[in-house]
């Protein structure tokens, strides 16, 4: 019966993740989050691991950023929460699903927005050009 509970006990963690939040404040005053890290042991070694690197290379790329390291005023954890392994894969996809819609959204934003040409101009000005 002991062997039994022993079995039980050493699955458990491995049903649940550690997932930390993570924030980054840079010298500037502007902030953003990291996607959240996950480990279903030790969540502190992931985020050590990244400042670590980071400050190796001297940079993170953060979709189509690169933010150097002397940048940084800190990495705040603003929260750390354990959750079942299937409840962190749902929200691991939706994290990822909103990453990815913000770096669409920016690669579409622009300063100055682009002026339309009736169809009339643009053959036209090719017309013209190619000739």
């Amino acid at each position: 019966m002991a062997e039994k509970n022993e079995k039980a006990e050493t699955l458990l963690p491995t049903d649940t993740v550690l997932v930390a939040y993570v924030t980054v404040h840079l010298e500037d005053g502007e902030s953003f989050a990291l996607l959240p890290f996950e480990d279903t042991h030790d969540v502190k070694s992931k985020v050590t691991d990244l400042a670590e690197e980071w400050v190796r290379s001297g940079v993170l790329v953060r979709g189509n950023r690169l933010i150097p390291w002397h940048r940084v005023r800190r990495l705040e954890a603003t929260k750390v929460e354990e959750m079942k392994l299937v409840d962190a894969q749902l929200r691991r996809e939706q994290w990822q699903a909103q990453e990815t819609e913000r770096l669409q959204q920016s690669f579409w934003q622009t300063k100055l927005p682009r002026e339309k040409r009736n169809e009339g101009e643009k053959n036209e000005s090719e017309g013209g050009k190619a000739r």
